[in-house]
């Protein structure tokens, strides 16, 4: 029996000596500062440096990029003000053209007629005379009096032409289509401002509409053959000399043309066929031994 308590009362002891202990030490244990231990320390400040390295390559990165997108940026904006004066051009043209059909033309009278025709006559004197500036100021006093005046269109884009003014030329005559859309010789004259700044393809499309309005002019297929020579359409270029020829068929510059063109294409038989007419209508022509000798190397 006293045995079995002895071990009970042991454990107790035990237990009181450390509470006692515990006790004792816990005002030392709470005045200690975890932040002064200096593995602790170490680790922390391990911490900040790899922050603000973090920081600072996010900040060099973040600028990085800002300057690489600027560009792309700014030219963004460009097109968005780009397409936005386009929308407003658009917009206002609309609004023009309504504003042209609601508001009806006052007919010209008969004293205004005959001021119209004053003032398109002396612009066409002034035109011959040299003197454009007077011829467009004449035309545009009369365009003023009546705006569908298609003669002082004409003569205004005739103006300008001479003056080198192509974009003031083919707005003019653009306009002039849109009041006679059937006058061939508006889309002979745009084809060659089309022709002058380069654009041969459209020459050609302003040529073949002409020719669509009045296939009696032969030397309007011989033009479209040149600027078809030019683009390397051979076969279609052959073909309008062959159109100009049924106009024309003794002329020899055009048989010259079809001499010439049939050796590019290959055709020694249409080739031949023209040099013998060629021969007949213009035995003196210097280029026939030129020629002779071409079709024989066929």
């Amino acid at each position: 029996m006293f045995f079995s308590i002895t071990p009970f009362v042991l454990l107790l002891i035990s237990l009181f000596v450390i509470i006692i202990i515990i006790v004792r030490k816990f005002p030392q244990l709470t005045l200690l500062d975890v932040e002064n231990i200096p593995e602790v320390r170490q680790c922390r400040q391990k911490d900040d440096l790899l922050r603000k390295r973090v920081d600072k390559n996010f900040a060099v990165s973040q600028k990085s990029w800002s300057e690489r997108i600027k560009p792309i940026i700014k030219k963004l904006k460009e097109i968005q003000l780009s397409f936005r004066k386009y929308v407003g051009k658009v917009e206002k043209e609309a609004v023009s053209r309504v504003k042209r059909k609601d508001k009806p033309i006052k007919p010209v009278g008969a004293e205004e007629t005959h001021t119209l025709e004053i003032l398109t006559q002396e612009a066409v004197h002034a035109f011959e005379e040299g003197k454009y500036d007077l011829a467009e100021e004449k035309y545009i006093s009369a365009i003023r009096l009546d705006p569908r005046n298609k003669k002082a269109y004409s003569g205004l884009g005739d103006v300008y032409i001479n003056q080198d003014q192509i974009e003031e030329a083919e707005e003019t005559l653009e306009f002039l289509l849109t009041l006679d859309k059937n006058n061939d010789a508006v889309y002979v004259k745009l084809g060659n401002l089309a022709e002058e700044k380069g654009d041969i393809t459209r020459a050609v499309e302003f040529y073949q509409q002409a020719i669509l309005i009045n296939d009696q002019i032969s030397t309007r297929f011989i033009k479209l053959s040149e600027l078809l020579r030019s683009l390397e359409e051979y076969d279609t270029a052959l073909e309008a000399v062959s159109q100009a020829l049924e106009l024309e068929p003794n002329n020899p510059k055009y048989l010259d043309k079809m001499v010439e063109i049939a050796i590019m294409v290959g055709d020694s038989g249409l080739a031949e066929e023209a040099y013998n007419q060629l021969r007949m209508v213009n035995p003196e022509n210097q280029k026939l031994e030129a020629l002779r000798s071409k079709i024989d190397k066929m």
